[in-house]
């Protein structure tokens, strides 16, 4: 009986290990397929830009000649977040709120906030006769 008890053990922990190496293997397949479809999107991108060359050089455009500007890196600073906006220190004008420190933004009043509709309440009867055809006179 032991024994069979601990080969239960085995199976179900054997189970859980595959199961988890198939999430493993599904995840790396889907990273396969984002990798090759990036490189197709840069084989694309570079058939482009070879195309663009040899018909500006066809028209005698003379883009070579033309110094070539690196854009300014982003740093961390400049990238976007998620969340909300930073708050400014310093209103726009220079002017604050009469009394309080100068630079300093005045206390900004809160919208309300909505009020949801209440859906009407449901009256429900678990004991309803159902209905009967009326007795017709006069047939």
């Amino acid at each position: 009986m032991l024994l069979n008890k601990k080969n239960l053990m085995y199976k179900q922990l054997v189970e859980k290990l595959y199961d988890k190496c198939q999430k493993i293997q599904a995840e790396n397949e889907r990273c396969v397929m984002r990798v090759n479809g990036i490189k197709k999107i840069v084989r694309r991108r570079n058939h482009d830009v070879e195309i663009l060359k040899k018909r500006l050089d066809k028209h005698g455009d003379d883009w070579r000649s033309v110094p070539m500007v690196v854009p300014h890196p982003k740093g961390k600073t400049e990238q976007k977040r998620r969340g909300p906006k930073p708050k400014n220190k310093q209103a726009a004008d220079g002017t604050g709120a009469p009394g309080s420190e100068p630079g300093s933004n005045p206390p900004v009043p809160r919208k309300p906030r909505k009020q949801k509709a209440k859906p009407p309440p449901t009256i429900f009867n678990p004991i309803v006769p159902p209905p009967h055809p009326q007795p017709q006179l006069g047939t």
